[in-house]
């Protein structure tokens, strides 16, 4: 492209007017523009190097599309369109128009320091939900790297399916264009191996071994460096990682791809690495014996509320009990199974007989009946998983209120709650599950206050042992 063209307020195709330069690389550069015709911000990628005769440039962006658009997942991002602009000359420029999304790039958090290792697994995790759900549609990205994922305000996105490929498809790129990045290419794709899904399970452990050491296993800026630094082999991950993570990204980077795990496989490993080690476990209310303090401070808006609901359970508690003991004084003077029990005075002392002027003495009082009283048992019974389900559902909605959580985020994990109320045929531990990957993901991107991150927890603890109980 000339240093002209294009330039901010350029009109493309009648309806995308371009806005600023966001960002430049090797082969494209994304603008932030203006869909004018549905009123929109968008992103829209022109391919660079359009004066170099590549006859396949026209392919590839039209190719990208393609791909992108045949995808719909929370972490990959969206594609809106593909079109064509005439550049002044008279040569054609294609562009593909994609979802604007805010944030920064996973290499530029990691410019400043690498990660803590849970937070890499859930961002990890994300990524590989992500290219899960491409493998299952016969996509393989082939560019999986730290610039190429985002981190938003409402999750982590996978971008840039420029290079991507059907499953199966021969890789036979003379030009060496679709390569990638030396650092994150999989082995298998020097070979000119057909595209698997497996080559996309290796860039993720490169990402990973990426965000906890700060640099990839090889870190190379040419393939002539690749070779040489595959030949004296890959660093190591850092001792003090847990073994579980190590292993799981020692398994991505195999160099045989049979002998790596699926992304699926991959990604429920660092789910469950991403869960915090102990969850606080919380006492039901029917079992408290007085109000107890939210983790995290009182005096937020809606603890009365809570506070009033355990004095209530411990009001009717006390009832209980003192209706067990009139239950009890009252059976001791039962004579007869299924017989009205008789009042009769406890045995007094002898006592000499009363002379014949003593006043006659009153008759016993008739007897009394009561009713049988069935027995009462104080033994604690597990909390009720539609009473855990509500304490989650109140949990959620009151970090909304409080501000402590992104409306978008509390509704999310509300949709994600609600069908256990509808009883549509989920297997309720699998939910609880995927509640818990979406919110260790929305923690560790900082997008949940960390009161609100505690209390969660608990309550999504509560809820997956009452189901377990019930």
């Amino acid at each position: 492209m000339s240093d002209d063209w294009p330039a901010a307020g350029t009109l493309l195709a009648f309806r995308y007017r371009l806005v600023s330069r966001l960002e430049t690389g090797g082969m494209a550069e994304i603008w932030h523009a203006q869909d004018e015709l549905l009123a929109r911000p968008v992103a829209l990628k022109l391919p660079t190097g359009l004066d170099r005769a590549r006859s396949n440039v026209l392919q590839l962006a039209w190719k990208e599309a393609r791909m992108g658009a045949r995808l719909s997942h929370p972490n990959i991002a969206a594609v809106h369109d593909y079109d064509e602009a005439v550049r002044p000359e008279g040569s054609v420029a294609p562009f593909v128009v994609m979802e604007l999304l805010a944030g920064e790039t996973l290499a530029a958090r990691l410019a400043c320091a690498p990660l803590p290792w849970r937070e890499a697994a859930g961002i990890g995790a994300a990524v590989a939900d992500a290219l899960t759900a491409a493998h299952a549609s016969g996509v393989v990205h082939r560019d999986v790297k730290p610039g190429n994922v985002m981190l938003t305000p409402t999750g982590v996105k996978i971008l840039d399916f420029g290079i991507s490929a059907v499953t199966g498809e021969p890789d036979d790129d003379e030009t060496g264009a679709t390569f990638g990045t030396p650092a994150y290419v999989a082995p298998e794709r020097l070979d000119g191996k057909p595209a698997e899904p497996a080559t996309d399970v290796y860039g993720l452990g490169v990402l990973l071994f990426e965000m906890v050491t700060g640099q990839p296993p090889y870190p190379v800026d040419t393939w002539e460096e690749l070779a040489r630094a595959r030949a004296e082999g890959a660093a190591a991950l850092p001792s003090e990682l847990p073994p579980a993570f190590r292993e799981l990204v020692t398994r991505c980077l195999v160099d045989e791809p049979d002998r790596r795990p699926s992304a699926a496989e991959v990604g429920k490993g660092l789910a469950e690495l991403a869960e915090p080690e102990e969850p606080e476990q919380l006492v039901p209310a029917a079992t408290a014996i007085g109000p107890r303090a939210e983790p995290g401070g009182g005096g937020r808006p809606g603890s009365g509320r809570r506070r009033l609901v355990l004095w209530s359970s411990l009001v009717a508690l006390v009832v209980s009990a003192l209706a067990l003991f009139a239950a009890l004084g009252t059976s001791r003077s039962t004579v007869e199974a299924g017989r009205s029990p008789a009042a009769s005075p406890p045995p007094a002392s002898p006592r000499p007989p009363a002379p014949p002027s003593a006043a006659p003495q009153p008759s016993a009082p008739p007897a009394t009946k009561t009713t049988p009283r069935t027995a009462v048992t104080t033994a604690a019974a597990p909390l009720d998983a539609d009473v855990a389900q509500a304490r989650f559902r109140t949990a959620v909605e009151d970090a909304r209120a409080d501000g402590q959580i992104r409306p978008d985020i509390a509704v999310d994990l509300l949709n994600l709650l609600r069908p256990l109320d509808r009883g549509d045929g989920r297997r309720a531990d699998d939910q609880v599950a995927e509640l818990r990957r979406k919110l260790n993901d929305r923690i560790a991107e900082g997008s949940v206050d960390a009161a609100a991150a505690k209390i969660l927890r608990a309550r999504l603890a509560d809820l997956d042992e009452a189901l377990r109980s019930s």
